[in-house]
């Protein structure tokens, strides 16, 4: 989860850690989240979901999925709400193809935004400090930055590079957006994370 320019939730804000580099992804949102458009359309409270990567015409792009969050009483917990819109960039580029309001484009009840899904952090990572969260999501984006490089080379996906992407996904995912997820992007989410979480 990459919180927007606002500093919503502590523990997501800065992706980079200790003596390493960011990834190629991590550098493409954040470079996303200092543009005119995403500071003049995004809500304030918003956050960036996991990206998935779609191929069309023999070009690559990055598909993101925007959500809400609002910081709630207790102390590190924050409220996390279905995601409303996506935003897709050219990979190679980085140019913003398209921006897609969820509140429009789906047949989603209007309830579905009308209170949140869940909460941040969530079980699976609850026990995680924060150098430990970060670690591992740096970890996921520098796999994906991996995955963007092997679909624009159309090159297969090695079994070991499915198993270490799909159990930092599991792990990372949240767990009340992930039937969200699947259906923004049911074949990508089904191949890496083939049984919904239990949570």
């Amino acid at each position: 989860m990459e919180t927007s320019n606002q500093n919503t939730t502590s523990s997501t804000t800065n992706s980079s850690t200790k003596n390493s580099h960011p990834s190629d992804l991590s550098a493409i949102i954040n470079a996303l989240q200092k543009t005119a458009f995403y500071r003049q359309i995004i809500p304030m409270e918003s956050a960036i979901g996991w990206p998935v990567p779609v191929r069309k015409n023999d070009r690559v792009y990055i598909l993101l999925p925007l959500f809400g969050v609002q910081p709630t009483k207790e102390k590190g917990k924050t409220a996390l709400f279905a995601p409303f819109a996506t935003i897709t960039l050219d990979w190679k580029t980085q140019k913003l193809v398209e921006y897609a309001d969820l509140r429009f484009r789906t047949n989603w009840s209007k309830d579905t935004w009308a209170k949140e899904a869940g909460y941040f952090p969530f079980n699976k990572i609850a026990t995680l400090t924060v150098g430990e969260y970060r670690e591992k999501r740096e970890k996921l984006l520098k796999l994906y930055d991996d995955m963007f490089h092997l679909l624009a080379d159309n090159r297969p996906f090695s079994s070991e590079f499915n198993e270490d992407f799909s159990s930092l996904l599991r792990i990372l995912m949240e767990p009340c957006l992930e039937k969200y997820y699947r259906v923004l992007a049911p074949k990508f989410f089904n191949h890496f994370l083939p049984e919904l979480s239990g949570e």
